[in-house]
C-alpha cells in the first residue's frame, strides 16, 4: 500500500521522496569542493606547494630511521643525526645530479651529430634490406631530442636549487610529526576518534610498504649502475639516481628512466651496445621485481593501471613537472582517505586491485596489508 499520512490521507507523491534531494546536494557540494580544491592547488603549486609535497613525502619515507633513533637516543641526538645525514645525502645529489646534467647539456651538440650519424648507418642498413620506404628520420630527430634533454636537465636543475628548502621542511615535519599526530588523535571527540584510529592504521601501512619499495627500487638502481659502468654509458650514477625515483612511478617509471641511457649508448657506442643497456635493465627490473620485491613487501594493494595513467596525467596538470614523482604517493594519500569512510570505500575500490578494508570497531578487517606503489 502506498504510504499515507497518520489521518489515512495519502500524501503527495512530491513530498514523499525527501531524500533524495537531500543526497544529491550532498554530491553536488562534494563536487564543487574538489573543483575548487583542485583550483587552489592548481594556483599554488610551483614555489610554494611542491616543495611542501616533497618535503612530506621524504619525511614519510625517513621517518622509520628517526623513529628508531628517537628509541635508542635521546630526541636532540637523534634529530642531529638525521640534520647531519639528510644534509650530507642532500649535498651529494646536488653535487652529482648537477655536475652530470651540467655536463651533459654542454655535451648535447657532440651526441647530436653522433646520432645523426647513428641514424644514417641504421637507414643505409634498412636500405640495403630492401626496407628504403622505411625513413628514420621522421621518427627520430636528432635536434628535436636534444632540445627534450636540455628542457629536462633545466627542470631537473631548478629542482635541485629548492632541495635545501625541502631539507629544512622535512627536519620539522619529523621533529613536529609525532606530537602534531598525538594533538589530532587527542582534538579527534569521541565520533571521530575510531575513523581517525583507521586512518593511521592504513596509513602506516602505506609508509611501510612505501619504505620498503624505496630498498626495492634502490637494489634497482644499484644494478642499473653497475650495469652502466660496466658497458661504459656516460654518467652512470645520474642514470642510477633517475631509476631510483622513477621506480616509483608503476609500470612506466622505468620505462621513461630507460630511454636517456640508451640514447646515449647508441651515440656513443651503437646499436649492438644499446640494446644491451635495454635488455640488461630489463633482466635486472625482472630480478628484483619477481624475487626481492615479493619477499619483502609481501602481499599489499596496488593501484589499478588505469588509475596509475590517469593519475599521471592528473598530478603533472595540476603540479607541473614534479607531478610526475609525486603522483603515487598523493593517489595513495586520497586512496587511504577514501578508505576511511564508509560510503566513499567503493571508491577506493575501484582504484586498487584489491579490496581495501580499514580497522573497525569490532576488531581488524582482512586486507590492511599496505600498498605496493
Amino acid at each position: 500500500m502506498d504510504s499515507v499520512e497518520e489521518n489515512g490521507a495519502p500524501k503527495h507523491p512530491l513530498t514523499m521522496p525527501q531524500r533524495q534531494p537531500a543526497s544529491l546536494a550532498r554530491v553536488l557540494i562534494v563536487l564543487a569542493s574538489v573543483v575548487v580544491l583542485c583550483a587552489g592547488v592548481y594556483a599554488a603549486a610551483g614555489p610554494i606547494l611542491n616543495p611542501i609535497l616533497f618535503a612530506l613525502v621524504f619525511a614519510l619515507i625517513f621517518s622509520p630511521i628517526y623513529g628508531w633513533l628517537r628509541r635508542r637516543l635521546p630526541t636532540f641526538v637523534a634529530l642531529l643525526i638525521m640534520v647531519i645525514g639528510l644534509a650530507v645525502l642532500v649535498f651529494g645529489l646536488v653535487v652529482l645530479v648537477g655536475t652530470s646534467l651540467r655536463r651533459l647539456t654542454s655535451g648535447l651538440s657532440t651526441y647530436s651529430a653522433e646520432w645523426d650519424l647513428q641514424l644514417t648507418q641504421l637507414q643505409a642498413g634498412l636500405d640495403g634490406l630492401g626496407l628504403s620506404q622505411v625513413d628514420l628520420s621522421s621518427v627520430f630527430n636528432p635536434s628535436a631530442i636534444a632540445t627534450v634533454f636540455s628542457t629536462i636537465s633545466a627542470a631537473i636543475l631548478g629542482f635541485l636549487r629548492d632541495l635545501f628548502l625541502i631539507l629544512v621542511l622535512v627536519l620539522f615535519f619529523l621533529l613536529e610529526g609525532p606530537a602534531m599526530m598525538h594533538r589530532l588523535q587527542v582534538g579527534a571527540g569521541e565520533e571521530q576518534h575510531a575513523r581517525t584510529e583507521q586512518l593511521f592504521a592504513v596509513g602506516r601501512g602505506v609508509v611501510r610498504q612505501f619504505n620498503l619499495r624505496g630498498i626495492v627500487n634502490l637494489a634497482t638502481a644499484a644494478g642499473v649502475t653497475v650495469l652502466f659502468l660496466l658497458l661504459g654509458v656516460n654518467y652512470a650514477l645520474l642514470w642510477g639516481v633517475l631509476t631510483f625515483f622513477l621506480a616509483f612511478v608503476p609500470y612506466i617509471g622505468l620505462f621513461f628512466a630507460m630511454i636517456p641511457p640508451t640514447l646515449l649508448a647508441l651515440a656513443e657506442s651503437g646499436l649492438g651496445w644499446a640494446t644491451l643497456v635495454v635488455v640488461g635493465v630489463q633482466v635486472i627490473n625482472g630480478l628484483a621485481e619477481n624475487a626481492l620485491a615479493p619477499y619483502l613487501m609481501g602481499r599489499g594493494l596496488s593501484l589499478s593501471p588505469t588509475v596509475v595513467f590517469f593519475s599521471f596525467i592528473f598530478w603533472i596538470f595540476l603540479l607541473g613537472a614534479p607531478g610526475a614523482f609525486l603522483a603515487m604517493s598523493l593517489t595513495f594519500f586520497v586512496v587511504v582517505m577514501l578508505s576511511t569512510y564508509p560510503e566513499a570505500r567503493w571508491l577506493a575500490n575501484l582504484m586498487v586491485t584489491q579490496e581495501v578494508t580499514t580497522t573497525t570497531e569490532e576488531g581488524p578487517a582482512t586486507g590492511t596489508g599496505g600498498f605496493n606503489p
